[in-house]
């Protein structure tokens, strides 16, 4: 059977990507399959989601991912990272979510909430915050952006940031921050820093907006239990986060008025594109499991997969996952190309929201057709489709759910504000 790499080696030219790259990659499958694939149950706490177990396998693997590089891979190597490109971390983290997609998250989220230090041209945060994350120890970040009153309304470019209540007002050298936000991942478990979405002003829009970046032990900044899940239950931490007059230095302020409106919707943006490769290790873990188990189970003496109707679903389900990998690349390249503008203006905001939306439903049809093509089997604990589910539905919802998808799709393509 073709490995998930030994399909990547289609793509080769079109996404230049070289023999070490792959061999890095490599390197990461190997891992997940002698490390992470059989403790993906454990990762949950196993049947009675045992929190302890699952606790101890998740330090046990984010660490073995350390030791690989993956947590320093796409940092510059004057701050100890390794400089690998962004497509080649995209196939790592492809990789991760086949194992387990709240491992994947995990990890990505680091390199997501530091995107606006990166995408702000702020050396001094980078050379405070990243020497930490290229160390040899497991770490966290949290990206805050979504409320209470509003769901994905601080996402949302046509509403300018007039409905984000998390305020930031001026107290001399300080920001003091008073607010409350919702789901981020990571929340209470980062160690590194929160980028939390303020507004230093509703009432002037755009130019309100703030990124500001929160010390993890700020005092006045508090959590609640996490939420309990259908899927993730362990490896993606959810929480409420309180801000009680939390005093960040000024400096942590990303960029300024209007700059940092900007960055947000290019972490948006970044957010959405990254989405598709975790939906898309999911996808191929799925496909792979049901390739194999149709093979082994008959029907009237012959393998399942050699049945036309089974070996329909079976073409089908490698087309939208070949399809929507296609697609979520091409729009890498578009983005990375810098011919096209940033993540967060409408083109590429357009094309980041869509390929999310499409690697998402592509993915959610092909657990479920698997579901279906295993029988009762499928819906088993031990056999792993109904873990891979519940844990992609979640994927399909943050940054806005599909339906927001669709809308700022629809929006790369005429112009629209809110009256």
């Amino acid at each position: 059977m073709a490995s998930l790499l030994d399909l990547r080696k289609q793509y080769l030219g079109a996404l230049d990507i070289t023999d070490d790259d792959l061999r890095i990659v490599g390197a990461v499958r190997e891992f997940v399959d002698g490390e992470i694939m059989p403790r993906r149950q454990d990762l949950e706490g196993g049947w009675h989601r045992d929190e302890e177990l699952a606790g101890k396998t998740f330090h046990k693997i984010q660490q073995g991912l350390v030791d690989l590089g993956v947590q320093r891979a796409t940092w510059p190597e004057k701050l100890g990272g390794l400089g690998v490109s962004g497509t080649v971390y995209n196939m790592i983290i492809e990789e991760i979510a086949r194992g387990d997609v709240g491992l994947a998250t995990h990890m990505s989220i680091i390199n997501w909430a530091m995107s606006g230090a990166m995408r702000g041209r702020r050396m001094d945060l980078l050379q405070e915050f990243v020497p930490k994350i290229c160390d040899d120890r497991p770490h966290g970040c949290c990206m805050a952006i979504t409320e209470p009153t509003g769901g994905t309304n601080a996402e949302d470019p046509t509403q300018h940031g007039r409905t984000i209540h998390t305020l930031a007002e001026e107290d001399g050298d300080h920001w003091v921050i008073n607010g409350h936000k919702i789901w981020p991942s990571g929340a209470s478990k980062a160690d590194i820093a929160y980028c939390v979405v303020c507004s230093t002003d509703p009432g002037t829009g755009d130019d309100g907006v703030a990124l500001i970046y929160v010390p993890p032990d700020a005092p006045g900044m508090t959590f609640s239990k996490p939420y309990e899940k259908m899927g993730m239950c362990y490896t993606d931490v959810n929480t409420e986060i309180f801000f009680d007059h939390v005093r960040v230095p000024k400096k942590y302020r990303v960029a300024g008025p209007g700059k940092d409106a900007k960055i947000l919707h290019d972490i948006v943006g970044m957010g959405r594109l990254g989405t598709c490769h975790m939906a898309l290790g999911a996808a191929q873990a799925c496909f792979e499991i049901v390739l194999k188990w149709t093979k082994t189970r008959e029907i009237a003496g012959r393998p399942v997969r050699s049945r036309s109707l089974h070996a329909s679903i079976l073409g089908e389900m490698a087309q939208k996952i070949e399809s929507a990998r296609a697609y979520a690349q091409q729009v890498g390249k578009m983005v990375g190309s810098g011919k096209f503008g940033s993540s967060g203006e409408p083109v590429l905001l357009s094309k980041c929201s869509s390929a999310k939306a499409y690697a998402c439903a592509a993915t959610e049809w092909v657990t479920h057709h698997a579901m279906e093509l295993m029988g009762s089997y499928g819906y088993a604990f031990d056999y792993h489709i109904e873990k891979y589910l519940r844990d992609v539905k979640i994927l399909s919802l943050w940054l806005g759910g599909p339906h927001r998808a669709m809308l700022d799709t629809a929006l790369g393509y005429y112009d629209f504000e809110w009256s």
